[in-house]
């Protein structure tokens, strides 16, 4: 078996994709976002998505689901057969520069150890929106219309002013609990590249914005990527107002399913997510160290033949009496 990583070109208009995932103008965003490289991995009639990153001294790590794990799955390819398909590209791998592989992926694989916490929780849309809201609690449903009776709005579309609503609360959010955000440049190159495949959610409360969210959009599923609320309106339910009018959404447009996104297993976050999920699954993050196959032809030799090709015959011939008998 042979193997040939190729870089994916990004192209400023691309072919209509079935979600952002395969998205190629989505993943060269992404890409650029984490320093990366997008490649396509051939290996025999497989094409695998995945991204590059590039090291100090040519070394490189291969990356399948970057962001989320949805970038690394591999079209065609059935369950059963993901761990045998992720054992032979390790395998393959040694033959290149590549000295590591992270998986992030729903597919649990035995032999490999897993370096995650992450829990993907999800709400279909079944058998309808009224069955899902009669199984909820008497405290969830009550704590849903209690924005609502307070005037609670919201809004789902696409332009600057909402993506500007959301990136102040998204900004807001990520500073109260000190993590990391993607700079405003990450949502309009998104904005603008895929804008078939995202739309924004904007709640307000007195005329103020005080939830938001940005999803990706396909066919069948609403995923919600990332979110924000406003400090001051934590106490007002009104994050969870927002994700069960996102179920309505769902619900009223013909998706199947409402994706929450990933949590920690146990963190608050996850907790709050079950009052609506009815469906979850792990995400798994496997990292593999490659090991490169031996070398036919030593650094040594390697390097006598550079000189022997770049020196004038007389230094050639000294250079072979003097190292000849290593390489016996």
């Amino acid at each position: 078996m042979s193997i040939i990583i190729t870089t994916e070109h990004s192209v400023t208009q691309t072919p209509a994709a079935d979600d952002i995932f395969s998205n190629p103008a989505f993943r060269a965003i992404l890409a650029r976002e984490f320093h990366l490289e997008a490649v396509h991995v051939n290996m025999q009639t497989l094409t695998i998505p995945a991204f590059r990153r590039n090291h100090w001294l040519g070394k490189q790590t291969l990356v399948l689901g970057a962001g989320f794990d949805k970038t690394g799955l591999i079209p065609e390819l059935v369950d059963h057969d993901y761990a045998q398909v992720i054992e032979q590209l390790a395998h393959e791998l040694t033959t290149t520069r590549v000295q590591s592989l992270e998986v992030r992926t729903t597919q649990h694989i035995p032999c490999l150890i897993d370096q995650s916490d992450k829990v993907e929780l999800n709400v279909d849309i079944q058998p309808s929106v009224d069955a899902i809201w009669n199984k909820l609690s008497t405290n969830t449903r009550k704590n849903i219309r209690r924005p609502l009776k307070q005037g609670f709005t919201s809004t789902i579309g696409l332009n600057a002013t909402l993506l500007d609503e959301f990136y102040q609360l998204y900004r807001m959010s990520l500073h109260d609990i000190g993590s990391l955000l993607h700079p405003k440049q990450f949502f309009t190159d998104l904005m603008m590249q895929c804008p078939a495949h995202m739309e924004i959610f904007v709640g307000y409360m007195d005329g103020i914005p005080v939830v938001s969210s940005v999803s990706f959009v396909s066919q069948d599923e609403v995923y919600g990527a990332w979110s924000g609320i406003h400090t001051d309106y934590k106490k007002h339910n009104v994050f969870l107002a927002m994700l069960w009018q996102m179920v309505e959404y769902c619900g009223a447009s013909g998706r199947k399913t409402y994706n929450l996104g990933r949590s920690s297993e146990g963190s608050n976050p996850h907790q709050f997510k079950l009052k609506l999920a009815n469906r979850s699954h792990k995400i798994y993050y496997y990292q593999m160290n490659i090991a490169a196959l031996p070398r036919s032809r030593s650094s040594v030799q390697d390097a006598a033949s550079w000189l022997i090709r770049n020196t004038p015959e007389v230094v050639m011939n000294g250079l072979s009496r003097a190292l000849i008998h290593k390489f016996y």
